[in-house]
This record gives C-alpha cells, structure tokens and sequence, in this order.
C-alpha cells in the first residue's frame, strides 16, 4: 500500500471513529463539520466586517435543528428506529448545513471584483444561445412556463422528501451519498463564486416590461435590480428570510436536479416522478432562473466530481444500528 493510500486510510478511519463517538453516520458527521467550520467562519467575518445579522431569524432555524436532533437521537439511542432516526437527524444536518453555507454566500458581499456575467454571455454566444431570444420563446407557451416555474420552486421540498423517503426506507447508503455529494458541491460552488462571481442574465439584459409580465419568472426584474445592489453595495441586513440566490456560474439549481435524480434512481414508482421534475428543472433555470446556457453543463460537471467523491468516500456503519438493536435487547424484561 502507497503512502497516499495509507495515508487516506488513517485520515477515514479518524473520521469514523470520531463519528462512532457521537453516535453519528460518517456522512452525517461529515456535513456536521463543514457546517461548523462555516459558522466559525460566518462568525469572524460578521466581527471583521460589522454585518447586520438578524440572529431572531436564526434562531428559530436553530431552535429547529434542536427539536429535529433531539428526536433523531432519541430514536437512535433507544434503539427504537434506526431508520427514522438517520432521516431526522440527516434533515436537522442539512437544515443547519444550509443555513450556516447561505450566511457565508452572503458574507461574501459586496463583491471585491466582477461579477462576469459579460464573459459568459460571449462563451454562450459560441453555441448560439442569446436569453433574450429564450425568453421571447417562453413567452409563447404560457402554460409549459407555468409548469416549469413550479418545477423549479419545488426543489428543497424535493430534497425534503429525498431525505425523509431514503431514511424511513433503510436506504441509508443512497441517503449518506446524497448528502455528502450536496456537502461537496455547495461548499465547492460557493467558494468558486467567491474567487469567480457571477449573477446571471437578468443582471446584464434589457427585457420589455410586457414579457416580464407575460412570463412571471421567479428571478424578474425587481430581484435582478435588487440583486445588483446587494452584490455592490452588501446587504443592510441579512436574514433567512429574505436569502436570494446569489450564484449563477455553475447552477446550483442544477447540481442539486441531478443529484435528486440520481438519489431516486432505484426508487420504484416514485423513483419516475423525481426524474421528470427535475428533469423539468433543467430548462426552467435559463427561463425562471436567468441563466446563462453555460451555467448548466458546469452544474453537471460539480454534480458528477461530488457523487463520485461521495461514493469513494462515504461508507455506513452498521455500528450504530447494532449498538441500537443491542439497546432494545437489554432493556426488554427476562420473564424466560
């Protein structure tokens, strides 16, 4: 064995350890640490730059991955479901995982140079993709834009479900590669805006006010304007109320359809559902999403570099359910 490889190996088996002891999943505890690696972060820069943080907001978000934890450790300690237990507390780390990376994105602000949505209009032009002209075409079909909006709006309630479904399920190794793959590719993507940041379409094109209006795309005007203030001037305030989507380059709405479609592949019946809306999500980021064309195959390269890291590195321990089952035998009565 290299010492690369030996290396590696000592660097999980660290991991998994420290998970075992606080009687979490590696995947799960994996999120966990990033999360807290972004608070501590969000933390020096609200001191460094003085951010007006409505921590009202955060709390109750806080006060919600309490509850869901709290639960989630109840069933996994008492041995009463392991299954229920990985989905309440995979959906506890995911809610605080988001949290923590959305305040670091807008931490960020305001941009210290870009954003360069200019360049990639030019690289969109080379496979003759102009947004105005994608949208002048929406606005023909009425109802499909209808349809995609929708689509586009439903991917955290997706994700929601996925988490939910694969825990109750006992997919527990579907579930920990979902979120270590979501783990990856939103602190990769969010760290790539930092270095290279980008607002998308509606922040650098004209549209008539007729077909903003025909349309009702989620990102109009008003959230283009207001997105050009924030990323030049910083937001007055930053709640979780009020988070918008900073990133266009790669789409992230995009990152996350592929891998919920990958998550629900073996799923029967319902597996078909997710692979349609999302699939539906594809094209509604360049109409409901301002995107550039380019946006969408750098999603899918980040969607494809976190599974496969996500697969390499992610394993279930069945130490845990053991040691659950265990807890149940030894508190039953002997009446023998």
């Amino acid at each position: 064995m290299s010492l690369n490889k030996k290396t590696e190996t000592i660097h999980m088996q660290t991991s998994s350890n420290l998970a075992r002891k606080i009687n979490l999943q590696q995947a799960e505890f994996t999120m966990l640490c990033v999360a807290v690696f972004a608070l501590i972060i969000n933390f020096c820069l609200i001191l460094v730059k003085g951010a007006n943080v409505d921590y009202a907001g955060y709390l109750g978000i806080a006060l919600t991955v309490c509850m869901l934890s709290s639960i989630g450790y109840f069933y996994r300690l008492s041995g009463r479901s392991e299954n229920i237990a990985s989905g309440l507390l995979c959906a506890a780390i995911f809610i605080f995982f988001s949290a923590c990376l959305s305040l670091f994105n807008y931490l960020l602000l305001p941009l210290a140079h870009g954003p360069y949505d200019l360049m990639l209009a030019e690289w969109d032009s080379l496979f003759g993709y102009h947004w105005p002209d994608i949208m002048a075409l929406a606005a023909q079909y009425p109802f499909f834009t209808t349809v995609l909006k929708f689509a586009y709006m439903s991917t955290m309630l997706q994700f929601a479900m996925l988490i939910a479904i694969l825990g109750l399920s006992g997919r527990k190794q579907d579930l920990h590669v979902m979120i270590t793959s979501v783990t990856i590719t939103a602190t990769l993507t969010i760290c790539f805006w930092g270095l290279f940041p980008t607002t998308g379409t509606t922040t650098i094109h004209e549209l008539p006010q007729s077909l903003w209006d025909q349309i009702g795309p989620t990102v109009d005007r008003a959230y283009a304007l207001d997105l050009i203030s924030i990323v030049r001037n910083g937001p007055s305030v930053i709640t979780p109320t009020e988070i918008r989507g900073l990133i266009a380059f790669p789409s992230y709405h995009a990152v996350l359809a592929f891998t919920a479609m990958y998550a629900a592949w073996n799923l029967r019946f319902i597996g078909p559902i997710f692979f349609v809306v999302n699939l539906l999500i594809l094209p509604s980021i360049f109409v409901h999403g301002g995107h550039h064309f380019v946006d969408l195959p750098a999603g899918f390269l980040m969607f494809v570099l976190g599974t496969v890291l996500a697969k390499k590195f992610t394993t279930t321990d069945n130490h845990l359910t053991v040691t659950a089952t265990n807890a149940v035998t030894q508190s039953k009565p002997n009446i023998a």
